[in-house]
């Protein structure tokens, strides 16, 4: 074009898809579902005064429905570890097996600080349970962090596995 100095840029325009899955029955008859986490485009590159890589985030619901619990108790919820590079500190979206992930993480605080885990590594969810019947919903929030130059264009998604234990 003339007039405009042409430059070919690497943008990840990747559209972030993350569904939790979740595993796990107690006593009575409990269930765990959540809300998919969206994070939309992700602004890879910084150009100065045209283009800033931001911080990507958004949050999901985590939905627990218990009936007939006899003794009452309590739960726990973890979340397991991203496929691609199974870790918790960072997880990563995949897009391919060949290209580098994009990290991102699950929190427990919309202040993005206590990373949602298995306990050892990172925080767990934990509730009373009361007798009978109950509908617990519990926010959590995600991030994709910025800066992450090295990242192809394309869609990148992830699978994690939430883990619900049952304590009288």
């Amino acid at each position: 074009m003339k007039g405009r100095p042409m430059h070919r840029s690497r943008r990840a325009a990747a559209v972030a898809l993350l569904t939790l899955l979740s595993t796990g029955v107690m006593a009575g008859a409990c269930s765990v579902s959540a809300t998919a986490v969206s994070f939309g485009q992700y602004q890879a590159l910084d150009f100065a005064g045209k283009l800033a890589s931001t911080d990507r985030t958004t949050n999901a619901t985590v939905s627990v429905v218990c009936t007939a619990i006899v003794g009452g108790g309590s739960y726990r919820l973890s979340l397991g570890p991203s496929t691609q590079g199974n870790s918790i500190v960072p997880r990563y979206l995949a897009r391919s097996a060949s290209a580098p992930g994009m990290a991102f993480n699950i929190y427990l605080d919309g202040t993005y600080t206590s990373v949602w885990g298995d306990g050892f590594t990172g925080a767990v969810i934990i509730a009373n349970l009361p007798v009978g019947d109950s509908v617990h919903t519990h926010t959590v929030f995600g991030k994709i962090p910025a800066g992450q130059s090295a990242l192809t264009a394309g869609a990148y998604s992830a699978s994690l596995t939430i883990t619900i234990t049952y304590s009288p």
